[in-house]
């Protein structure tokens, strides 16, 4: 009796056999993937990271600029602090013409320029010894070999469509860029000059060549963020290309870039720019400053700072952005509006910290 009942007990747990319990299960088993394939499609980012093709982000990159050029032309949509002050001569003098891999390049400050500066001169066959002296200055170098086109020369090379050439330039965050110059040049200045500065800075904000209460001392203290920022902010007239704004350096809507680098994004959108302009891999080629062939990752001689971790850089311009006031961020904001709206950049996350929507 014992016996019997075990089996009759055991035999209460086995998969039931009737058709229709067994139809039941298998529909809400499949209800219930189909709702979590749904709930998967709502919560996750659409597109993925990098499933779009990058041909695909590099139209979108170029249409979108070009639509924003289109509404600027179409209604004057310019603030004064956004509209440009440099004189028409000095326009194209940041344009490089490589016309070995028909390349034309705008050199940005403070976007991997010195990386590609750098290889631009070895491009033009220049020894790294020589790059190497002329360090602070490689710009003037490169000058001896791609002379400053005129206007006239990219008119025509943006119609030369038997011979295409690949329009690119270099953009990352306006925000990180400004925070970088200020960390750069403002607290670890490399010459006299940014040294010089500093005092001219107090004397703008302050009055004075320091600020009250400062010991005199071999070189004048370091000026806070915020002083850089009130600084950079009254003197519309100082153009440092290291802050001065995309729009006035490099005139992308006459350019018209059909390839725009992004530092966020830089190994990626670096190998596609490479691979449209047919550069071999070889250290002749593409030169990564140490003597070894290029492995497909990252044009450098500033390799670390094009892939420092981007989480990272942008917690540093967080807690900058922190020391301003709401009044100063959104002063800062609108010298650089037009660098966010033409290159699809976000400034949500910063307004947000000061409140404003």
């Amino acid at each position: 009796m014992g016996a019997t009942g075990a089996r009759r007990r055991a035999s209460s747990f086995t998969v039931p056999n009737n058709p229709v319990t067994v139809g039941i299960v298998l529909r809400w088993s499949a209800l219930g993937s189909l709702v979590i394939c749904v709930v998967l499609v709502l919560v996750l980012p659409w597109p993925l990271p990098y499933e779009q093709p990058i041909e695909e982000i590099m139209q979108d990159r170029s249409s979108h600029l070009q639509e924003q050029c289109q509404t600027i032309l179409d209604h004057g949509n310019l603030s004064a602090s956004s509209a440009r002050t440099l004189k028409p001569q000095y326009l194209y003098y940041n344009y490089f013409y490589q016309p070995q891999f028909q390349m034309l390049w705008c050199s940005i400050n403070k976007v991997a320029s010195s990386s590609w500066m750098y290889q631009f001169n070895r491009w033009a066959g220049v020894s790294r010894e020589k790059i190497a002296q002329a360090a602070r200055d490689m710009k003037a170098l490169a000058r001896m070999y791609y002379p400053v086109p005129t206007r006239a020369d990219v008119e025509q090379i943006k119609r030369n469509v038997d011979l295409p050439v690949i329009r690119f330039l270099l953009v990352r965050d306006p925000m990180d860029r400004f925070v970088s110059a200020y960390e750069d040049l403002i607290v670890r200045p490399q010459s006299d000059n940014y040294l010089t500065l500093r005092r001219f800075i107090f004397r703008e904000v302050y009055g004075l060549d320091t600020p009250s209460g400062s010991e005199n001392g071999t070189s004048p203290p370091v000026p806070s963020f915020s002083d850089f920022t009130e600084f950079v902010l009254r003197r519309p007239n100082v153009l440092d290309p290291h802050w001065d704004t995309y729009y006035n350096l490099c005139d992308p809507c006459f350019l018209q870039p059909t390839v725009i680098v992004k530092l966020e994004t830089y190994d990626r959108d670096v190998a596609h720019l490479l691979q449209l302009a047919h550069v071999p891999t070889g250290a002749d080629n593409y030169d990564n400053a140490r003597g070894k062939a290029f492995e497909g990752h990252r044009l450098n001689v500033n390799h670390h700072r094009a892939s420092g971790d981007t989480l990272h850089r942008n917690a540093s311009t967080i807690d900058r952005l922190a020391e301003l006031t709401k009044e100063q961020f959104e002063r800062l904001y609108r010298r650089y509006e037009l660098d966010f709206r033409l290159f699809q950049y976000d400034a949500s996350h910063y307004f947000a910290m000061y409140g404003t929507d």
